[in-house]
């Protein structure tokens, strides 16, 4: 588990900041959604307040010798003799316009499989090409937000994040938001994220607290299911996994995080 902190300097007291969790893109299968994915990236570069974070599962990184893989799924732009950097190439080709609004990158349990199976460590190495910072799995973001020339804490607007890629598998609506309420339940944070179950869902969960000024406030904790780039049913393609086994549809896209800072709010939306 890794821990980041960043702090932001804003002007306006309207000023609103975007988070996008992108995450299970999986590029390299023919299931991929990739012009909706690139479609998103252009919003991301307009956005003036955007931020986002990589969830893992940025591409198949499945080799011959993996029981999941199937050549008939494969994008014709990927190489046999070349699967780990093909598809490394693509994902920092997409992002690369938006690498400096990364907060960082997660590992997904694809790339953990390729590094673990094929000793070849795609997370390091889209990291270092990308420019941004190594996440691992899971980790804790605290984002500081100062308005101005504020220098002290107790003038700030800090708001704490926990991502993870995410684990295990649940189909149905209510599996999938247990497993998200479970991570709002164990960690302590302002906002939450996972991935994994290639599906959006949000959830609010309504606090009381004291602030710098011993004020009681009323917050939210936010969270979201981060939704997928992998379209379980594609037609002229061979089934996918997901296919094969009769999952529902998956839901193509992400959830927006919003922070408004001078008014101390956050919520999601999908």
């Amino acid at each position: 588990m890794e821990v980041l902190e960043r702090i932001i300097y804003y002007r306006s007291r309207k000023d609103e900041f975007h988070i996008y969790p992108m995450g299970d893109e999986h590029l390299g299968t023919k299931h991929c959604a990739e012009g909706e994915l690139v479609k998103q990236i252009k919003v991301i570069k307009e956005d003036e307040k955007a931020l986002w974070i990589g969830i893992g599962d940025k591409a198949e990184f499945i080799t011959p010798s993996d029981p999941r893989w199937d050549v008939g799924v494969i994008s014709d732009w990927v190489s046999q003799d070349n699967i780990a950097e093909d598809q490394t190439a693509r994902y920092c080709d997409i992002y690369m316009p938006i690498a400096d609004k990364c907060l960082g990158l997660l590992e997904g349990n694809h790339e953990d499989a390729i590094r673990r199976h094929s000793h070849i460590d795609v997370q390091k190495n889209i990291c270092n090409r990308l420019g941004v910072n190594n996440l691992g799995y899971s980790c804790f973001v605290k984002l500081v937000f100062r308005r101005g020339r504020q220098r002290l804490q107790n003038e700030s607007f800090v708001v704490t994040c926990f991502f993870t890629h995410g684990s295990g598998w649940a189909i149905t609506k209510g599996a999938k938001l247990n497993r998200l309420q479970r991570l709002m339940d164990a960690f302590e944070a302002d906002i939450y994220g996972t991935g994994h179950m290639h599906d959006i869902i949000t959830d609010t969960k309504p606090y009381l607290m004291l602030d710098g000024s011993n004020k009681i406030r009323q917050r939210e904790k936010v969270g979201a299911v981060t939704g997928c780039w992998f379209k379980t049913y594609t037609q002229g393609v061979r089934a996918s996994y997901g296919e094969k086994r009769n999952y529902p549809p998956s839901s193509i896209g992400a959830p927006t995080f919003t922070i408004i800072p001078n008014k101390q709010v956050i919520f999601v939306t999908a």
